[in-house]
């Protein structure tokens, strides 16, 4: 019996090594294709759907400024004004070649003559016009340059708007953040406190007290989703992103220290900014017009050489000549002088109002100046407060869970924390948007850089100032 046992036990553990094994190869097969087939799928994914247009590209700030500039209706309106000028100065130039100019009368008649014919063929070249023809070319060409200078203008002001819109869409994006984080918090209190209202625990003034803050936070929530989406869509139709596209917005980086005076500023300004050359176009302008006026003192005289040829009952005429054609307005009672005198005073005004503008920019450029350098100080504040409040509902976490204080201290400390990061957030975003401003003002030349090694740089990420 002991020997049919010992059979027994061989034959039972030879099949489960056999059953083992069959088990193994199975598990082994089952992994391969499982292995293949994922292997598969992923190359099939990753080929047919992760393209650009699908999950998005990143929008960089100097992209979005390229694109607007190439697509803003500023821009293109600026640009067609300034090829209409263009052409103007082409008809001006024309001025100072000959023209050729003829005229021709065909016809049948009655009486003697059945017949008649008039042409009157001539070329006619300018020699002398008191320098009129002159200045109204230099007078054509200031105003090319003056489009010119309104051309770039234009593209300053659509970089400005693309800025400031990219970082109040930056601080949209940060502030839904903020308050998802709101209402998840608050929402974990919500349902604690109204368990231990409907277990009469605490009073029901408790209640409504969290159920005013988290429909708030909501509400919070739900404005800054709104506002972003509305300011994203503009954005998109700033820059000129079709409706096929998916774009992404880059998280802030650095930004400038503002230097300790204005003068860096205004020297900039006054070598970059298009104003200051405006203004002296503009008089230059008013001066060749003035210029072209006074030649009319002077007598106009031209070289000119025509054909005439009449045929008629009368006379019968074919001849060439060859001479001078002069016109000369010797006295027209003051009428050219009271012009002369008014452009003049014109230029006076021009001149003035130049000057205006002039100021009017600087004081706004010293305005935003000293308004950056306060808000830089209040971004140093409000970073000192948040820390401040961090560290109160640390404590009041750590007072819950001793039993120290309860829910309602630790809630306000939660909410002044969150204010607190709210308010460093807008302050961080006006501290940008008046950058943007003052750049504009330098004509965003690489002033800003030489700014940014000059002052101490600071960071911002993810709505967090740290200097």
């Amino acid at each position: 019996m002991k020997k049919i046992g010992r059979c027994m036990n061989k034959s039972f553990s030879a099949l489960s090594r056999k059953s083992g094994k069959l088990r193994l190869q199975r598990i082994a097969g089952t992994l391969l294709v499982i292995s293949v087939l994922f292997t598969y799928s992923m190359k099939a994914a990753m080929a047919d759907t992760l393209t650009p247009d699908q999950f998005g590209s990143l929008l960089t700030l100097n992209e979005a400024v390229t694109r607007a500039l190439k697509t803003a209706q500023e821009v293109k309106c600026a640009l067609a004004r300034l090829h209409k000028e263009e052409s103007l100065y082409k008809g001006v130039v024309a001025e100072f070649f000959p023209k050729l100019n003829g005229e021709v009368f065909s016809a049948f008649a009655t009486g003697d003559k059945q017949f008649v014919g008039f042409l009157d063929a001539g070329i006619e070249q300018p020699i002398f016009q008191g320098g009129k023809i002159i200045a109204e070319k230099r007078k054509q060409k200031t105003v090319v340059g003056r489009e010119q200078i309104k051309l770039e203008q234009a593209k300053l002001d659509v970089e400005l708007v693309v800025r400031i819109l990219y970082v109040r869409v930056l601080e949209e994006k940060e502030l839904i953040r903020i308050a998802q984080a709101e209402v998840k918090e608050l929402s974990v209190e919500y349902d604690r406190i109204k368990k231990l209202v409907f277990e009469e625990k605490l009073t029901r003034s408790a209640f409504f007290r969290i159920q005013t803050l988290f429909q708030g936070a909501k509400h919070n929530l739900v404005k800054h989703k709104e506002r972003y989406d509305y300011l994203f869509e503009v954005l998109k139709e700033t820059v000129g992103i079709s409706e096929g596209e998916s774009l992404d917005i880059e998280p802030a980086g650095d930004f400038p220290e503002i230097p300790d005076s204005v003068s860096a500023y205004l020297t900039a300004s006054r070598e970059h900014d298009p104003l200051y050359k405006l203004k002296d176009l503009r008089v230059e302008e008013k001066q060749f017009e003035k210029r072209a006026l006074q030649a009319d003192r002077f007598p106009h005289l031209s070289v000119a050489a025509k054909w005439n040829r009449l045929d008629d009952v009368f006379a019968d005429t074919n001849r060439a000549m060859l001479g001078l054609v002069g016109k000369w307005d010797i006295w027209d009672f003051g009428r050219l002088g009271s012009k002369i005198k008014a452009k003049s005073d014109e230029i006076e005004e021009t001149k003035w109002e130049g000057d205006l503008l002039v100021r009017e920019h600087e004081r706004q450029l010293r305005e935003t100046f000293h308004d950056a350098r306060a808000m830089r100080e209040k971004i140093r504040s409000v970073e000192a407060v948040v820390e401040e409040r961090q560290e109160i509902y640390k404590n009041e976490k750590t007072k819950l869970i001793t039993g120290e204080n309860g829910s309602a201290e630790l809630i306000d400390s939660f909410q002044a924390l969150e204010e607190a990061k709210i308010e460093k957030l807008e302050t961080v975003s006006d501290y940008r948007v008046l950058l943007a401003n003052l750049e504009r003002k330098t004509g965003f030349d690489t002033f800003a850089n030489a700014s940014l090694e000059q002052g101490q740089s600071a960071q911002f990420t993810g709505g967090e100032a740290v200097k």
